[in-house]
């Protein structure tokens, strides 16, 4: 039987991002914003949890990353693969080796359905919750147990569970969280930004 979906999104998702954008002293940069310095995608560290659980849950679903780049800064496209492929390998054993999107709206994908774990309504990340396209956004640390290092990965195993029984993605979410009553995701248009965004 054909796995579940699962899109990740990078930044604050997997990849601890804006604690190093809000760091930077621009007074010393020849950019506008801290996402547009060179580089700056390519050695983030991960955040906690992240690595061991992608692997758990590369059993139970076809993963993929759905992640926007700053269109101001190519190298980011770039470093982002290059992180990919430093944490997760070049080949593959990669778990979402050539399976990368980078748009600047995700909403764009969701039309085949799956799950879009996400920390933002961003850049169409809330267009997944769409009932018609069997698509959901899961909005990643809204409810403060629904992280890598809490309960996602119990959750989402749940879910893989649940479908695999009926093959309906919204109504395995559901199911897995009548019990739990989890906060899947707040507000799908505004959200709090970075003073620099």
């Amino acid at each position: 039987m054909a796995k579940p979906k699962l899109f990740l999104d990078m930044d604050n998702t997997i990849v601890d991002t804006l604690p190093v954008l809000n760091a930077q002293d621009m007074s010393k940069q020849s950019v506008a914003k801290p996402d547009q310095i060179p580089g700056i995608f390519r050695d983030l560290k991960p955040i906690a949890g992240a690595l061991e659980a992608i692997r758990v849950l590369a059993e139970d679903f076809d993963l993929y990353i759905l992640s926007t780049a700053p269109w101001n800064n190519p190298s980011a496209w770039q470093d982002k693969i290059y992180w990919l492929k430093a944490y997760f390998g070049e080949d593959a054993s990669n778990p979402f080796y050539k399976r990368v999107v980078m748009a600047h709206d995700k909403g764009l994908v969701h039309q085949g359905g799956g799950i879009l774990l996400d920390d933002r309504p961003y850049h169409g990340a809330s267009a997944w919750d769409d009932e018609q396209a069997d698509s959901y956004w899961l909005q990643y640390g809204m409810d403060p147990k629904l992280v890598w290092t809490e309960d996602l990965v119990p959750f989402l195993q749940t879910v893989a569970k649940y479908y695999r029984e009926q093959p309906e993605l919204r109504a395995a979410i559901a199911k897995a969280n009548a019990d739990q009553t989890y906060q899947l995701h707040g507000d799908k248009a505004s959200f709090e930004k970075a003073h620099w965004e």
